[in-house]
Formats: structure tokens, sequence, C-alpha cells
């Protein structure tokens, strides 16, 4: 009876602890989500209209296996990547720095310097209409110009607003931004940021209320917290860690390369399934483990962007996420054998835990199924991995995996990993018409926007599948009228790059040498297309003046010759020499040109 009374309250507990959970914060998470579309100056109905219609593509997509893409997804996932990757690396510092001139002296107002006697002049003004723009000119008034760490925040405050409700993603965030803002010198005042925010959101969000005041505060509350957690600690651990790390000798690198790997194969046996290179690579990957938690303190803005490409390349080789957190501990109980400095150590642990996260995190973003698929080198999972695609986006799944900044095509995985029965799963499957009741879809257009070389990738890595790529490019009709089937040739990218001008492509073909290849249908078309309406009329033009010379040279030694006609042969045959030198002449011009 006790041990039930004694459940029956934990499990109470736990149920009101959920329950109050959701009803006091749930509202508050889709208040800030609202009003930070609005601030960030997106329709909120455009925004709940695009879920809407998401939720209901990815509903018909599971329910009749999926339709296809539009050419228009890729570009779109690419101006978002730009855009994102433009705010951060913009930095902000000189307008926030010249605004900042600008109100010096002034007792905080914006004085004009049109020489009209220092009267002010708004009518030339921009006003601020985004959040950062908003941000930095509110920055500039209240006297906060100066502040370059608000910068660091600015850059991540997005990331931070989008994943409030997932504290594992929150955390790492913090963590990051705290190594960030340490490198900024000067006293960094948290509360400051603050201000300046709910300054800048009263003005862009029309329905504000004491509602959306409570929410943001709780919401600053919780990021001040975290970043406070480590505000001050990242320059000790810098410095403890290179210092030990310079201590560290021949023989005591010889221990952390061998003692890593045979304290992580203890720990976790299934881990020696994945490091099956030589030995030489297998110490160079324990090397480059110290290296990169020294270098997260010391550029941890580029650091993160090359852990986001390593943890996408360790998606294509698929490593189970459960093998970092033992590799994590063999590593740390290798150094800590080696020092007695409980700071290094410490700093040692917290950057190769951050760093641990960072990949876990990427690992399982990219883990897509049509990753496990091509891992596993099977059309048949591939097949049903993209038929649960929703319409619309079924070939960029096959075509682009964006984590953050940096992306990996499945297609180009699968060539480069050897997985060819995926790969031609997947130009199949492009290379498919598909309809609905509303349009036709085709990934030849999406297929040659992401990899304009394409051609040249299948000339190199698989032969095999060129074929099938260009088999892919002609459709044939099952009906026949009067004995013959209509047949259409989809040639534009063969002909032309994305830039209107010509494509290398036959170019690429002809270089392989296959002359199965080159007499298929589609590439005889295409060369003849080429010759009879561009090239033939060139070639004759060019060819022109050869003809000529070569006739003047005939006539002057054989015909005039028979004649006794001495002059004449002597006029020829110079006449055909200095053509000759002419051309020479004009061919190295163009050359020294080029």
């Amino acid at each position: 009876p006790m041990a039930k009374e004694g459940w029956n309250c934990f499990l109470n507990y736990v149920g009101g602890a959920y329950m109050y959970v959701r009803v006091s914060f749930a509202e508050r998470l889709k208040l800030l989500s609202s009003s930070w579309m609005i601030a960030k100056k997106k329709s909120l109905d455009d925004v709940v209209a695009a879920e809407a219609a998401e939720a209901e593509a990815s509903q018909a997509g599971d329910a009749d296996g999926g339709s296809g893409t539009t050419s228009g997804e890729i570009q779109a996932a690419a101006a978002e990547e730009a855009t994102k990757r433009n705010r951060i690396k913009a930095e902000k510092v000189g307008w926030l720095g010249n605004k900042a001139a600008q109100l010096s002296g002034s007792g905080g107002k914006e004085v004009s310097g049109s020489g009209n006697g220092g009267r002010n002049d708004f009518q030339n003004t921009t006003v601020p209409t985004t959040y950062d723009e908003m941000f930095m000119f509110n920055a500039a008034v209240m006297g906060f110009g100066g502040r370059t760490w608000m910068n660091e925040v600015l850059a991540s405050f997005d990331v931070i607003v989008r994943n409030v409700a997932n504290s594992y993603r929150l955390q790492e965030e913090c963590d990051i931004l705290s190594l960030r803002m340490a490198k900024h010198k000067g006293n960094i005042n948290l509360a400051e940021y603050k201000a300046v925010m709910l300054a800048s959101l009263r003005s862009l969000v029309k329905d504000w209320g004491s509602l959306h005041e409570v929410s943001w505060s709780w919401l600053w509350e919780n990021v001040e917290r975290l970043i406070k957690a480590q505000l001050g600690k990242p320059a000790l651990q810098e410095r403890a860690l290179a210092r030990f790390l310079s201590s560290l000798d021949e023989i005591g690198m010889g221990i952390v390369r061998r003692e890593v790997y045979a304290k992580f194969f203890a720990l976790a046996p299934a881990g020696q399934d994945f490091f099956k290179q030589s030995t030489t690579r297998l110490h160079f990957i324990a090397e480059k483990v110290i290296v990169m938690t020294l270098d997260m303190f010391r550029e941890p803005k580029k650091m993160v962007e090359d852990i986001s490409a390593l943890g996408l390349r360790h998606v294509g080789y698929g490593i189970p996420t459960d093998l970092f957190g033992p590799f994590v501990t063999a590593c740390i109980q290798v150094i800590r054998s080696l020092t007695e400095d409980d700071q290094a150590e410490e700093a040692y642990r917290w950057s190769l835990s951050l760093i641990s996260r960072i990949l876990c995190r990427v690992i399982n973003e990219g883990s897509t199924i049509v990753m496990k698929a091509i891992n596993a080198n099977s059309g048949k999972q591939l097949k049903k991995a993209v038929g649960c695609a929703p319409r619309g986006k079924r070939a960029l799944w096959m075509l682009n995996i964006q984590v953050g900044t940096h992306s990996i095509s499945p297609l180009f995985w699968a060539l480069e990993t050897g997985s060819l029965d995926a790969a031609k799963a997947i130009i199949v499957d492009l290379l498919t018409i598909r309809a609905d009741r509303d349009r036709y879809y085709y990934g030849v257009d999406i297929l040659f926007e992401r990899h304009p070389d394409v051609i040249k990738r299948l000339c190199l890595d698989a032969p095999g599948l060129l074929y099938t790529l260009l088999d892919g490019l002609i459709w044939r009709s099952r009906v026949t009228e009067n004995g013959q089937r209509r047949v259409n040739y989809y040639i534009r990218h063969l002909l032309q790059d994305m830039h209107g001008g010509f494509a290398k492509n036959t170019e690429w073909i002809t270089d392989s040498g296959d002359p199965k290849v080159v007499c298929h249908p589609i590439v005889s078309m295409v060369t003849d297309l080429v010759w009879g309406r561009v090239a033939f009329r060139t070639f004759l033009v060019g060819k022109a003046w050869f003809l000529f010379t070569l006739a003047v040279f005939i006539c002057s030694q054989s015909v005039l010759n028979h004649l006794n006609l001495g002059v004449y042969v002597e006029v020829g045959a110079a006449a055909g020499t200095s053509s000759a030198a002419h051309r020479l002449l004009a061919s190295a011009s163009t050359a020294v040109k080029v």
C-alpha cells in the first residue's frame, strides 16, 4: 500500500508538472513565435498558411507517395541560406559605429550634416522596418553604439528565438555565444541588450501588450542565465588549455594517440567497426581532436562552421551518435592521466563536450531516411524513403540536405561512396514525369540547377549511370498514331548553362570516349543540331579564306606554270605565302590575348 501510494504521488506530481508547463508556457511560446515573425517582417497569415499547406502536403504525400518538386524550391533554399550567411557575415559594426559617431556630442539627437544650420532633417531618414535595423537604430539612440558585443547576440538571436522550446539547442547556442562574446573587451551588461530588444519589439509589433512584455522578458532571463554561467570563463580556460597543450611532448602525444582508442574500444566495442583506417590516420584524428578543443576557444565562429561540415560528412558515413559519449569519456580520461591542472582538464572537457553536442545535432538533423538508404546502397529502400516525401519536395529530398549554412547532396554522396544502386534509383526517380490535378512534376530542372556538372561527375565517377541519365531526358508516348509514336527530347540543359552560355556537357561526353554514350539518340540530336544550326556556317566562313588561298596556290603552281607565265606564277606563290603568314600572325595574336 505504501509503495502504491508513493507511485501515485509521484505520477500525480509529474502529470501536474506537465500540465502546468503546458498551460503556462505554451501560450508564451506561441506568442514569441508569432511576434518574432512580425518583427522579421513575415506575415503571420502567410506563415500559418504555409504551415497548413505543408502539413496538408505531408499528409497527401503519405497517402499517394509524393509527386516530385518544383525547380524554385532549391532557389528558395539557396536564397534563404545566402541571406542568413550575409546577415551573420555583415557583423553590423560599421552602421552601428557610424550612427554612434553621428550621435556622439549631440546629446543623443541625430543632427543632419547638410549645412542648414544644424537643423534636424528627417526627410531623407530611412525608417527601420526589420528587427535588425530597428535594433541598430535604437542601440545608437540609447547610447549603446559602442557595445560591439551586442552584434554577436544579434547575429545569434534568430536561432535563439526559434529554438527557445528546445533546451539542448538553446544551451548549445548560448555556449557558442559566450565564446564569441569573450573575444570582446570591456564590461558586458546583458541588461542593456534586453532594454534595446524590448524597445525594438515594441516599435515593430503593433498589438504589443503586457503578455508580450512578460514573454520576451522570460525568454531573455533564460538566455541571460545561461550566458552568465560561462561569462568570464572562456578566456581563463583558453589560457589553461593552451598552457597544458604546449607542455605536451612527443611522449605525451604518443600516449594520447594510443590510449584514446584503447579506452574507447573498451567502453564501446562497436566503435571498432567505424575506425578501420590505418594507424597513421587514427593518430591524426586523435591529434586533430586536441587541436579542435583549443581552436574552439580561439576561433569559435569558424570552428562551428567546420564542425557542421564535418558532421554532414559523418551523416554520409552513417556514424551512430551513441558512440560520441564513450569517445568523449575516453579522451577526458586520457587527459586526466596526463595533467593535475583541474582548470585545464575542465576546459578540455567543456570544449570537447560542446564539439560533440554540435556534431550530434548536425548528424541527427542530417540523418534523413534517404541518407540511410544510401548508406545501405539499396535502391528499394530509397524508393520507399522518397515515397513519403511531401508533394513538391520529392526531388529536394534527394538533392539537398541543409543543416545551418552547410548542405550536402545525397546524389553526389552516393556517387562519392560508390553506392551506385542508390544513385541509379535517385536519377531514375528524378527523371520520372509525374502529375496531379494541377501540374506536372519533372526533376530535370532542379537537377541541373543544383548540380550543373552532374554529367562531368558521372563521366568520372560512374560512367555506367550516364546512359541512365540520358535515357531520362527522353519521353516516349505510349500511344501510337498512324504507326508513329511521339517523342520529346529535353535538351535545354545539354545546350545551355545557367548563365545563358554554351554548356560544356557535350565536351565532357566527348572526353569520356565512350562510343555507346556518344551514339545515344539525345547526344546525336544535340550534336547534329549544333552542327547544322550554328557550327556549320561558322566553319565554312572560317575556312573560306583558306579555300581561296588554296585555289590561288593551285592555279599559280599548276595551271599558270604550264602556260609559261612565270611572272604570274611568282605573284601567285607570293600571294599564297603572304596569306599563310597573315593567318599565322592572326592566330598568334589571338593566342596571346587569351
